[in-house]
């Protein structure tokens, strides 16, 4: 069974924890006892919002601040449901949501034109390279299921839209409150003859690396002549060598969760024996494919941390295992949930797949030196060699 993280976003208000509960309600995902508590909450029908909204401070303002999980199987697919903040003041909240996800539904409100934390929002899911993007446009319960609303929406996402070519784009109109279109298919909206939002999402292929990919392997560590790390992508073959610069690797043993294999699919961890193991060190990457190098990279990041006035400061940069002192030079204040590109300079080389800048796999943190708080996160866009 594969396992799908699928997160929602969009303006506040558009109705993204009502469709998350929906998604719940109609897949048979509730017990009775949460439902009849959503019941007598709701005054006589399920307030579904309050199954992802939390915390009591969101309760209480009747919004999302928090990232917020839930979960829900079908015959063929285990889902995380991760429900993001709405509000502009939440931007990084729904950044660092985004970030774990290869699948985005943005809601669109029938009843406005978008609005700018929308098309932020849409910024966010070209600059992550999420693979699939559902717009949904809610509400089409409330401008009686007319086409030419559906049209009109379309008309102003498509006008801020450009998505990579590994990108593709749904449109589903729904009403989440009502249900139509989100599990069960329409029944007002004879002009629409797609899928559903559950079978789109049950539609999607899988979206690990295919084990034809070029095998990528990063190290996590070395203990007592042995390398454990992880496979970024492709098929690792006992058979064949690894290579990073100038250097190769023979693997003598390979073991996946600590049973014997010959091969390692993406995705597992994994332990390798070989005499050459000294040569290997914690964040490499090593591969069959020629890697790039440098000490200076292009990045786009996310401002999680405290307001920052111009200047240079120095941070820890963090990619999967890797970690490098990055100095960066601000050229003006950065604020929270501000989204910039910056240069940072790098205490020592990086290794880094040109497929996977492009396919915007690759993906860091800053950290304070000091008080060791994410202050930032965001992807690699190039590497200045």
């Amino acid at each position: 069974m594969r396992i799908l993280k699928v997160f929602t976003c969009g303006n506040v208000d558009d109705g993204k924890s009502t469709l998350l509960g929906r998604l719940l309600l109609d897949s048979d995902s509730i017990s009775v006892d949460i439902l009849h508590q959503l019941t007598e909450q709701g005054g006589g029908v399920p307030n579904l919002a309050l199954l992802t909204d939390g915390l009591r401070a969101e309760r209480s303002m009747g919004i999302t601040i928090d990232v917020a999980y839930k979960f829900f199987t079908t015959k063929h697919t285990k889902y995380i449901l991760v429900d993001t903040p709405g509000h502009q003041e939440y931007t990084r909240n729904m950044y660092a949501g985004a970030s774990e996800c290869e699948v985005a539904v943005v809601l669109i409100d029938a009843l406005k034109p978008i609005e700018a934390q929308t098309r932020k929002h849409l910024e966010i899911m070209e600059t992550l390279g999420v693979k699939h993007l559902i717009v949904a446009v809610n509400k089409m319960d409330a401008v009686g299921f007319e086409h030419a609303v559906f049209l009109e929406r379309q008309s102003e996402v498509n006008a801020v839209l450009n998505l990579a070519e590994n990108q593709r784009l749904h449109w589903i109109p729904i009403s989440a409150l009502v249900g139509e279109n989100v599990v069960e298919s329409t029944q007002s909206m004879t002009w629409y003859t797609g899928p559903t939002i559950l079978e789109c999402l049950e539609s999607i292929p899988p979206l690990i690396d295919t084990h034809s990919a070029l095998p990528l392997f990063e190290i996590q560590g070395i203990y007592e002549g042995a390398a454990y790390g992880k496979v970024l992508q492709g098929t690792l073959d006992v058979k064949s060598a690894l290579y990073r610069e100038t250097q190769s690797l023979e693997i003598e043993e390979c073991y996946v969760n600590g049973i014997p294999s010959t091969v390692a699919a993406p995705g597992d961890q994994v332990t390798l024996l070989g005499s050459d193991i000294q040569i290997l060190a914690r964040g490499q990457q090593w591969g069959i494919e020629s890697l790039l190098q440098g000490t200076e990279c292009t990045v786009e990041l996310c401002w999680m941390g405290d307001a920052m006035e111009p200047g240079t400061m120095e941070f820890i940069l963090r990619r999967g295992a890797a970690e490098r002192i990055a100095r960066v030079d601000l050229p003006t204040r950065i604020n929270p949930n501000d989204i910039q590109h910056l240069t940072l300079n790098l205490s020592a080389p990086i290794d880094v797949l040109t497929a996977r800048i492009q396919a915007k796999k690759e993906r860091i943190i800053l950290i304070d030196k000091t008080t060791n708080a994410t202050v930032a996160a965001g992807i690699i866009k190039q590497i200045n060699q």
